[in-house]
């Protein structure tokens, strides 16, 4: 059982600052936490996305009433916007802004204009791709492009950024919900299915020369299609894969006409990969016991291997920025493995491969292929 210390502390209402404006009434959206005594309201633009999370807790009024039979009521009088409790405690007031509260410590290692302008395509939002997306997010990236056939089901749980309370939900919806969490202004675009599916006019709608593609499913189809829509549209494009078990991943990127791209590394390196390539993951608690069987890995090591991806991802939207410093692009060659064990037992044969745990390879070359 929680403790908390019985003194109620003074009401604080944190507030998205466009609330101030003098033509704004109407409802209030967001959560009362009661054992703090504060209250935090989303902004109105994407609270209907949130379901059960949030719900109305008041109202804008332009007079301040008798009694208060809301949780909270917001009185504009005079120019000013004024919050009180239930019990009419005038409440403490903390506005917030997109870009100076939500962003502001990435201030000086990321520039936040450029990162909300920034668009990433995530083809695949499982553990992969739910991690992506959400690092994303964090780092001020300002529109999503989720894609992704598949629902989330208890056995995603130990390695999906969502959790029991998404279940039965598809993965892209869920992963939504988490990305306006952390960036309530955030735009989005949702697509329950494979990307061949995806139809042309939303990339003309969503692609420009601030949009990256990114391929997180288990399967190289997915990312050889992600690549032809790079080529299409100018864009970076990106890969991230696991070895069995997650014992090792890798990571390929291309940059628009600059370098080889998936195409290449696919005819030259791919086929000699130990990535796994699945189009089903099968279980062992499934009947059909004659299939092969997909081990996924635990989530630290597919985590470990996808914050590499994110980073260099990170350099390659901020890569026109004279004002960045890159982290990994200008030590890493295209295509990069990352060990989390060279344990044979683990790993199997291919595990001879890396000299120690948590080795990056930086010298691996991909070469121009006959097409």
């Amino acid at each position: 059982m929680l403790s908390h210390n019985k003194k109620k502390n003074d009401p604080i209402v944190n507030y998205p600052s466009y609330l101030d404006d003098q033509k704004i009434f109407g409802d209030i959206i967001g959560r009362q936490i009661e054992n703090t005594n504060q209250y935090n309201i989303i902004s109105s633009k994407v609270s209907s996305n949130y379901g059960d999370k949030i719900y109305k807790i008041g109202e804008i009024v332009d007079a301040k009433p008798k009694s208060f039979q809301n949780i909270l009521t917001g009185v504009r009088s005079n120019g000013k916007l004024d919050f009180y409790d239930i019990d009419g405690n005038l409440c403490m007031k903390e506005p917030y802004q997109l870009k100076i509260d939500i962003f502001s410590r990435n201030t000086g290692i990321i520039e936040s204009d450029v990162m909300l302008d920034s668009g990433v395509i995530i083809s695949g939002c499982g553990s992969v791709g739910s991690l992506f997306a959400l690092e994303m997010a964090r780092s001020g990236v300002g529109k999503f492009m989720l894609v992704d056939n598949d629902i989330i089901s208890y056995h995603n749980i130990c390695r999906h950024q969502c959790g029991i309370l998404d279940v039965g939900k598809y993965k892209v919806d869920a992963v939504r919900e988490r990305i306006l969490e952390i960036n309530p202004e955030a735009e989005d675009v949702t697509f329950a299915g494979l990307l061949q599916s995806v139809p042309k006019k939303m990339f003309d709608g969503f692609c420009d020369e601030n949009t990256m593609i990114v391929g997180c499913a288990d399967n190289r189809d997915g990312d050889l299609y992600a690549n032809k829509i790079a080529n299409i549209y100018n864009i970076p494009m990106m890969s991230v894969g696991f070895w069995e078990r997650a014992f090792a991943g890798e990571v390929f990127y291309c940059l628009p006409n600059e370098m080889p791209d998936y195409e290449d590394f696919y005819k030259s390196i791919g086929e000699s990969s130990g990535r796994v390539n699945q189009n089903r993951i099968f279980y062992t608690n499934e009947a059909d016991l004659e299939k092969t069987f997909f081990e996924p890995g635990i989530s630290v090591d597919i985590n470990f291997v996808t914050t590499v991806a994110i980073k260099l991802a990170i350099d390659i939207l901020n890569r026109k920025n004279k004002k960045y410093h890159p982290k990994l692009i200008n030590h890493l060659t295209q295509y990069t493995l990352i060990c989390n064990t060279n344990d044979e037992e683990l790993g199997g044969e291919l595990a001879y491969l890396f000299s120690y745990p948590l080795q990056v390879t930086t010298s691996i070359e991909v070469p121009y292929a006959d097409k």
